[in-house]
């Protein structure tokens, strides 16, 4: 089942989808998909999606979103922020956890959206984070991802154009300033890294930096795979390794629940 909320953050709406399998499992275990850079809810060839339908088959509540600027909801893309994003991620959190009374929360995010959940999963106390080629360096990662003159038009204070997508100064001017590694040091709950070995948007280098700061995780690497995992046999592989973990969380509360 899905339902369509509206969701109030910094002055505009938010589109958000929450999927679920039965009425009794709706809200009680929270899974929050964080999209990536000029990205949406679904994301490429609807990874979002397809996870979202097997996470709810076991049991979880699953919330895709859409970032203010981005997809359905309100508000100007050329206005957003990393900082903004996790404010947007903060709001559709708290929203859901008062809706629901949520009993256990996790944060996925992909690219971008992996530096905006390593953020969020620490201002939130999210019990355990999967990330999909996470952003670990946003100013460096995205000198490599923009051309040389594009990058260092957008430091000095313009604004690009990023594939038809307008990308404002105040994107790049707090880009120095945005440094994940430095909550990722102090989360102590499980975290999964998955990665694509030929990944050149983001570079595998940021999961290994993830995997080195944050204290419990461990990192997968899909060989040969692209950023967007472009192929049926990476995405095949990039979900199963996904759900796996959350089949893992799942069992372990259910032993914890038997013992109390």
């Amino acid at each position: 089942m899905q339902e369509s909320t509206w969701i109030e953050s910094r002055g505009y709406k938010i589109l958000s989808i929450l999927e679920y399998d039965k009425d009794e499992n709706k809200g009680k275990n929270l899974v929050v998909l964080i999209h990536g850079f000029v990205g949406t809810k679904i994301e490429p060839h609807r990874m979002y999606k397809k996870l979202s339908e097997r996470l709810s088959k076991i049991g979880y509540s699953v919330v895709r979103f859409d970032f203010v600027g981005s997809g359905d909801s309100e508000g100007d893309f050329k206005n957003m922020t990393i900082s903004g994003e996790i404010e947007d991620g903060i709001n559709v959190i708290e929203y859901y956890k008062k809706e629901f009374n949520t009993e256990k929360l996790y944060i996925l995010g992909f690219s971008m959206g992996g530096c905006v959940a390593s953020i969020l999963a620490s201002k939130v106390n999210s019990d355990g984070l999967v990330l999909w080629s996470p952003v670990s360096n946003p100013f460096w990662n995205f000198y490599n991802l923009l051309s040389h003159d594009e990058f260092l038009k957008g430091i000095k204070g313009n604004d690009i154009d990023y594939l038809g997508d307008v990308v404002g100064k105040d994107f790049f001017n707090e880009l120095l300033y945005i440094n994940p590694l430095e909550y990722a040091k102090n989360y102590k709950n499980p975290v999964l890294i998955i990665q694509g070995s030929g990944d050149c948007d983001v570079l595998p280098i940021n999961s290994y930096c993830y995997n080195m700061v944050f204290p419990n995780s461990s990192v997968h690497i899909i060989e040969n795979a692209d950023h967007c995992y472009s192929s049926s046999a990476f995405e095949k592989e990039l979900l199963n390794y996904s759900v796996d973990y959350f089949l893992k969380n799942k069992d372990k509360q259910k032993c914890i629940e038997a013992y109390n």
